[in-house]
Formats: C-alpha cells, structure tokens, sequence
C-alpha cells in the first residue's frame, strides 16, 4: 500500500466509539482473551462485524459487535461478503466437484470453452484448474480486466487485451482476481451446470451452508460494507440494495461473463464458513487426497509476501512472528471490509473474523489486522 505510513497514522487519528462484544457462543475464551481481542478490533477500527473460532466439533465461541447497516446489529445469523475469502469457497468446491467425478482439475481448460486461456508464448501448453486454482496460469489482471469488470466486457474481450504475464504457465505466480474468477466458466463448461448450481450440489448443500454467489440468494440479512478511509455518508457495499435484485439467467451457464463470480462475489455467514472450516481439517467430507492437494505449496507469493506460499486457494502462512509452524487460510478486501478464516492445522481449530469495515493497512498481501488477531489467537492458547 502507497503512504502506508500516512494511512496507519490516519487510522490511530480517527473516532471510533467502540461497541463492545455481544457474546453469542461462549465455550473456550476467558475475559481476558476477549478483552485482548476486542482492543486489537478496537485498534484497528473495525467498525461491525463478528469474531468465532471453532475445532473439529464445531463452534466455540462467537463475538458479534457493531451493527450490520445503519440501526441494525450484528447478529447470528448475519451474512457478509467474503471478498477474495470466496476464493477458498470456490476451490472447496472444484475439490468436491473432482472428487464427484466432475470435474478435472489436470484437464485442459480450453476444453468445452469459446476462447482459449493459453499464453499467447506458449500456444501449445495447455492451462489447467490446478494453475487457475494456485494462481500460476500465466493470466494477470490488466487493465483490460480491471475496466471490463465495470463494463461487463466478455471473457474472450478480456484475454485478447494485456492479460497475460511474462511468464508462462507453471513457470510463476501472478496473484489475479481475473484468473481465479475463470474457475466459474470452466467449471460450467466442464459440469454443464451454472456455477452456482455447481457450488450448491456439491459444497453448499452437503455442509448445509447458507451461502451464495449472489446477493439475491441471501436469506439472512447481509452486512454493508463501508471504508473507513475516505469515510462515506453511504455505504460502498449496500447490502440491503444487493440483496434486492437477481438476475433471471442466474442459474444458467455463461461462459463469457461469469468470470465475475468465482474469485470474491460469495456472501456467507459464521455457521456457513465454521462448516466449511470443520470439512478442511480433517478429512471426512474431503478425502485425504485432496486436502493434501489443496494445502500443499504450489507456487510461491514471495514476489509479494515474504510470508506466504501459494496452494489450492489458500496462502499457507510461514511467520514465526505469529506461529511457530504453518497456517492455512485466506483472507478478503473489498468495499472497506477485511475477512478471514485460517485453519491451526496442529491444534485442529479455526478462526474467522469478518467485518464491515476496518483499516486496510497492510505491509504485504495480510493485513494489520488479519496479522493482529491472528498472533492473539496463537499467543491465547
């Protein structure tokens, strides 16, 4: 981030009256680790939002704090978009899905698809889910993708422009929304199915997850999002708003524009993404076969985080500042809110914090606050 220093200066300088915890769940935290984590929040200005931890049996506790939308707290069963959290959703999912015979993660992606993803300096090197899914495609994000996302532009239109990197395929890492989110269309390509028909039948139904790549999907009511720097009289994320359209083709296939899905646009709830945090720890739901695959390194994000290794989306994170042993998670930004879940694979537990809003300070790719309250976590145990 530019002027790094002059935002976290800003941030210490802003008002924040701090709405204490409610507490929903409580079975494994003390006072005092809850007071710990409320000042990390408190520092860091979130401004709503909820904080749960759970093991192999479920939850245990849940802190809820803040409100949701102007006049409306933050409950149980509130939801919030996961921003690029989604992306450890949508690659749950691709393992589902090749663990039910449909899909393929090492087949050619061109296959069933009205473009190519191939670099345009190595025609004949097939791209496949495993580089979409560890950012190793060779497919940046351009200034071609960043307009087309506004615009609506097709996928091909997309490619042709400057999406591609100087590396090829398998020979490096390029951290790209734009490349995670062509999961979706190769995954309706593949299946037959829209991908959030796809998702439906093979994560979010099986683990009984209240969650959707639509807004308009959402039964639960849905967080706002809002920065806190510039602050907004409106929210950047309208939750209530999102929620109230949907749009007629959405369980159809469409190969061209679904790229806006897969890498960001999923929305959840803390029961949602406990299940789903449950499924990744053990295997069970997954067979041990993929839950190697997906926390395995497959490529390095040194380039950009001295802390963290690419797998299948999820960062595996190196930091003996924070733990002494690896931690496997994701986090998300968008619209001023910060995500997060991680898994302590050692101790079998998680931790999942979502927010409204809060700092988006970071030196790397984690966040001050995803840092913070992580090295909490590990050092309350």
């Amino acid at each position: 981030m530019r002027y790094l220093k002059l935002y976290r200066g800003l941030v210490r300088l802003l008002p924040h009256k701090w709405d204490r915890f409610s507490i929903l769940e409580n079975r494994s935290l003390s006072e005092k680790s809850i007071s710990h984590f409320e000042a990390v929040l408190k520092r860091h200005r979130a401004s709503g939002g909820a904080l749960a931890f759970f093991d192999a049996e479920g939850l245990t506790d849940h802190l809820a704090y803040g409100e949701m939308r102007p006049g409306v707290k933050v409950a149980k069963d509130t939801a919030f978009r996961l921003a690029s959290l989604s992306k450890t959703v949508t690659a749950s999912g691709a393992l589902a899905l090749a663990q039910m015979g449909l899909l393929d993660l090492n087949r050619d992606a061109d296959l069933g698809l009205p473009y190519s993803l191939r670099h345009p300096r190595a025609k004949d090197r097939p791209v496949t889910l495993i580089h979409l899914l560890s950012h190793a495609s060779g497919i940046r994000d351009g200034k071609v993708y960043e307009a087309g996302l506004l615009s609506g532009a097709p996928a091909s239109r997309i490619l042709s422009g400057d999406s591609h990197t100087a590396h090829l395929p398998g020979e490096g890492c390029a951290y790209s929304n734009f490349a995670f989110g062509l999961i979706a269309p190769v995954v309706e390509a593949q299946t037959g199915l829209s991908f959030q028909t796809a998702m439906d039948k093979a994560l979010f139904s099986p683990l009984q997850m209240r969650a959707a790549f639509y807004p308009g999907l959402i039964k639960s009511p849905l967080a706002d999002g809002r920065r806190i720097l510039p602050p907004s009289r409106t929210p950047n994320f309208d939750g209530l708003k999102r929620q109230s359209s949907l749009p007629e083709d959405w369980d159809q296939v469409d190969l061209e524009r679904h790229y806006a899905l897969a890498q960001g646009a999923c929305c959840s709830d803390v029961e949602g993404l406990v299940r789903l945090g449950q499924a990744l720890l053990t295997p069970g739901f997954f067979n041990h076969d993929s839950l190697e695959m997906m926390r395995s390194p497959h490529a390095s994000l040194r380039n950009r985080d001295p802390f963290l290794t690419q797998g299948l989306g999820l960062f595996i994170l190196n930091d003996d500042s924070i733990a002494p042993y690896p931690l496997h998670g994701h986090q998300g930004m968008a619209y001023g809110a910060v995500q997060m879940l991680y898994l302590d694979l050692e101790k079998q537990r998680g931790i999942i914090s979502l927010t409204t809003g809060a700092s988006e300070a970071r030196q790397y790719i984690l966040t001050d606050l995803n840092r913070a309250l992580l090295k909490e976590w590990i050092k309350n145990d």
